[in-house]
């Protein structure tokens, strides 16, 4: 196994040992807030304003839904350019790979949502681990292993985790997640890319060699 490969596997496995004992814990306390999460949640209540409220729901729409979908079909597209239509399949699918387990671990744990007085938009399904921050995750980490190949690492990398972290925070602003549950999104989407991207890369690559040699082949 190569260094690489090697890093993004211990990666994986720390973002999951993470996300776990937080999910543990969380459980273990029947879903009720920690004290950060009630202090930044009552400090997100008390500071709203109708600009910030516009402002954050416009970030929100674009970490879930169709939005996410075309970012995640973008960010594949931009990874295959000469297959362009391949790589967006490929980008999209694993996006709703990624949202599919993460779907799936929300209604195991069942984490109630702050009080339902304090929403200012209608969510679905459970609280933890947060299906915005999740799939914003896993697009920014995307978009930053693309854009990292022809940008300065800094910009590649700084641009989509502002994205990132723009839309788990709107979920606190907006009243719908505990701090906690963006954390949890966070560590799943790292886990997940750190785990599926790597052997999808090598898998594609493959693929466009085996390609490349037969046009070679033929007369």
């Amino acid at each position: 196994m190569g260094t690489m490969p090697r890093r993004t596997l211990v990666i994986a496995a720390l973002a999951a040992a993470a996300l776990a004992v937080l999910m543990i814990t969380v459980a273990v306390r029947d879903g009720a807030p920690f004290a950060l999460d009630s202090r930044l949640h009552d400090w997100a209540v008390d500071h709203r304003s109708p600009t910030w409220t516009t402002t954050f729901k416009a970030i929100t729409d674009t970490g879930s839904g169709p939005p996410a979908m075309v970012l995640g079909a973008i960010a594949g597209a931009l990874a295959m350019p000469r297959r362009w239509w391949l790589g967006a399949v490929v980008g999209l699918g694993t996006l709703l790979v990624g949202m599919l387990f993460r779907w799936l671990l929300v209604n195991w744990l069942g984490r109630p949502r702050p009080p339902v007085a304090d929403w200012l938009t209608h969510p679905d399904n459970p609280s933890m681990p947060s299906g915005h921050a999740g799939t914003s995750g896993m697009i920014a980490i995307g978009f930053a292993l693309v854009l990292s190949r022809h940008l300065p690492r800094a910009v590649a990398y700084g641009l989509p985790a502002v994205w990132a972290v723009l839309v788990g925070a709107s979920r606190v602003y907006l009243g719908v997640h505990w701090a906690t549950d963006i954390l949890a999104g966070w560590l799943y989407a790292i886990a997940f890319t750190a785990l599926v991207l790597p052997p999808l890369a090598t898998a594609l690559a493959k693929a466009r060699g085996h390609d490349t040699r037969e046009r070679e082949r033929q007369p």
